[in-house]
């Protein structure tokens, strides 16, 4: 994929394929004024994209090949993705940059790790995500405060969270070309398709 080309859903579950660069922890709400945008709708193209990349994966057969790891549980949860999103942002007080940062690494893991996301694992990797992205973005620490947000212990969410930082071979960094092509993507994701 060059670096002109539009952001997609590959079999491969990576909306894109440019490596990430460069430190994410400036002001990058400034870019496109992007508190002048709907979180709302912003959360809605996500979800959708999410849930685009999990039905290509069983279309595609991928199912077989879902590892069943610390984000694996045995069952699908009761909250859709959009309404886990939500939950996540709202409680958090995470600024929607940093949401949007959150899907870039979870792309990055994917695509590092040959990773297939099904709906018994995509919960987990969207709170440990979120979870490194405020972290390193917005500087804040408390697990304790996650952990009961989503319902879980602070040692497995700290596990998850420690799990994902390895796969990402501990690297937070996102390159300005491709948060603005994340952003450009999810504002203006057709969810009517």
């Amino acid at each position: 994929m060059d670096d002109s080309s539009s952001i997609i859903i590959n079999t491969d579950n990576s909306i894109s394929s440019k490596e990430t660069a460069i430190n994410t922890s400036q002001n990058i709400d400034n870019y496109n004024q992007i508190s002048s945008y709907d979180p709302k709708q912003i959360i809605k193209s996500i979800a959708q994209n999410l849930r685009d990349i999990i039905r290509e994966n069983i279309r595609n057969n991928q199912m077989k090949y879902v590892k069943q790891d610390l984000f694996y549980i045995n069952r699908h949860q009761s909250i859709s993705i959009e309404d886990f999103i939500k939950l996540i942002y709202k409680n958090t007080k995470m600024s929607l940059s940093t949401l949007i940062i959150s899907i870039i690494y979870i792309d990055k893991f994917c695509e590092i790790n040959k990773y297939i996301l099904s709906l018994k694992n995509v919960h987990r990797i969207l709170i440990a995500s979120c979870l490194l992205s405020i972290k390193f973005n917005e500087d804040c620490i408390s697990t304790k405060y996650y952990s009961k947000i989503v319902g879980t212990n602070d040692c497995d969410l700290n596990n998850l969270e420690l799990y994902f930082y390895i796969k990402l071979q501990f690297s937070l960094f996102v390159d300005d070309d491709d948060y603005q092509r994340y952003f450009d993507y999810f504002s203006k994701f057709n969810l009517d398709k």
